[in-house]
């Protein structure tokens, strides 16, 4: 088995060896048979045409004249930025007309949309029997302890301080349970 790798390993050092010298060749030739198929060969074909070409430099003439680039046109101004899109009318989402809340911690939600979000100098202010409560931005008020009995209320969209649109009024009816009087004790 040792002498096969000898062989082996030799057979591989000479081919190698061959090889590298025909390519460490200086010469190389190509031709075109008869039949249009080419050949290539460290000999020379058979025939051979030995062909001389020289290469002559031709020099570009350097150009005295400045060619100014044209500068491209300023781009266009941008438009005038709109006006952000400010709310304009409010509508009362609860409670409905004539509703009747009970409610024993006296409780009542108050809820409005607007058709566009509040803009930036934009409030909402609650109106209720004639109060004017104090602007807020929020859009829904939580009312506690509130007294029983029948209540109007309205809500207004500011602008600046000013009114510039409001809910139409609703009656509300919000009724509490009043806690039962204790009996009179009878005398004995």
């Amino acid at each position: 088995m040792c002498s096969f790798r000898v062989f082996l390993l030799s057979s591989l050092l000479l081919y190698f060896g061959a090889t590298s010298m025909s390519i460490a060749s200086d010469e190389y030739y190509r031709w075109v048979d008869e039949n249009g198929v080419m050949h290539f060969s460290d000999a020379p074909p058979d025939v051979s045409l030995e062909l001389d070409i020289q290469v002559d430099v031709v020099a570009l003439e350097k150009q005295t004249t400045k060619t100014k680039i044209p500068t491209p046109d300023a781009p266009p101004a941008p438009p005038a930025p709109e006006a952000p899109a400010m709310a304009t009318a409010v509508r009362l989402v609860s409670p409905s007309h004539e509703a009747t809340i009970r409610s024993n911690e006296g409780n009542i939600s108050i809820h409005v949309e607007t058709d566009l979000p509040l803009g930036k100098n934009q409030t909402l202010r609650l109106v209720m029997d004639g109060n004017k409560r104090a602007p807020q931005t929020a859009n829904s008020w939580q009312l506690n302890n509130v007294d029983r009995g029948t209540h109007h209320v309205n809500v207004q969209l500011l602008q600046n301080g000013k009114v510039i649109a409001a809910t139409q009024s609703v009656t509300v009816f919000l009724h509490r349970a009043t806690k039962p009087k204790a009996p009179k004790p009878t005398p004995r």
